[in-house]
């Protein structure tokens, strides 16, 4: 299933199935199976396996997961007349991952990391495809960064690697978007990382179905048509289930919580000369099997 957030006239976002052109509604058609099989308060139970939020459909569970399962029939609107939202917009957590590209690493004259570097986003910086990346006030020197996301699926502590895959739900698109004169100011990268519109996300979260191998992945970034960046999850220097592993040792993963695995080389900040994102500029990114997404830059 190829999982999406959207909206048709104007209306509050709602999660859908891409399936080819078309959007599938998700909770109408659970709705409308329901009923078909005589159930009396087919709308609410369907509200409850289906809510607006991915987060809470996948806290949902193998409840949420056998229902739409289940549905027969699909209440579908033209993919071309809906507005597509970030597939998720309200992970508990937002974990990301640094020089976790062995030639990314090489191209900024990194060594090796010998754990993986990580720190944080929040759903503030989550933004929409097509809304666009806002420029921070003072900020010169705005990067990008396509990588692959991960969303997990299940409530996940110490799990073992060999385990891993069965804690994943799904893949995205994520632009790690950075504000590198805020990000090199001191030690931490933070400030470069977390202000508003700084996480594209989308179009939609592919699941294991459709991306059964997450390590052969090419990822593709162009500013202006120009391509700035490709790369493969080959090259991955901690590939997913390391990550999901070492993280759940770390802290709980909960169902939606997202992470972003680091990023192919290519950036704008290790160009000799630099070149960074100006208002005007348009950015898009492409993942093996997960579609493209493609933001505006403009002045905050």
């Amino acid at each position: 299933m190829k999982l999406v957030r959207f909206s048709t006239h104007g209306q509050s976002p709602r999660l859908g199935a891409l399936q080819g052109d078309r959007i599938a509604d998700l909770q109408a058609s659970l709705a409308g199976s329901l009923a078909r099989r005589g159930i009396v308060r087919a709308q609410e139970i369907a509200a409850a396996l289906v809510p607006q939020s991915t987060r809470g459909f996948l806290e949902g569970g193998a409840a949420a997961q056998e229902a739409v399962a289940s549905i027969t029939e699909w209440v579908t609107v033209p993919a071309s007349s809906a507005r597509l939202h970030a597939p998720i917009v309200d992970p508990g957590k937002f974990i990301c991952i640094g020089l976790n590209y062995r030639d990314h690493a090489a191209e900024g004259g990194n060594p090796i990391p010998k754990e993986p570097p990580i720190f944080a986003k929040w759903a503030n910086a989550i933004l929409d495809p097509g809304e666009p990346i806002l420029r921070p006030r003072g900020s010169q020197q705005l990067d990008w960064e396509v990588e692959l996301g991960v969303v997990i699926g299940r409530t996940a502590r110490y799990v073992a690697t060999e385990q891993a895959f069965e804690y994943v739900w799904g893949y995205t698109i994520i632009n790690d978007v950075s504000a590198r004169d805020f990000q090199f100011i001191g030690s931490q990268w933070m400030p470069g990382k977390i202000p508003d519109t700084f996480a594209p996300v989308g179009p939609y979260i592919a699941d294991t179905s459709e991306i059964r191998d997450p390590h052969v992945l090419d990822l593709k970034l162009w500013v202006n048509g120009e391509q700035m960046q490709r790369g493969n999850t080959r090259t991955f220097i901690f590939d997913v289930p390391y990550l999901v592993s070492y993280l759940s040792g770390l802290m709980t993963l909960s169902p939606g919580d997202l992470i972003a695995t680091g990023t192919p080389p290519g950036v704008g900040f290790v160009r000799k000369p630099p070149v960074f994102l100006q208002p005007g500029d348009t950015c898009r990114l492409e993942i093996t099997g997960l579609g493209q997404i493609e933001n505006p830059v403009k002045e905050a």
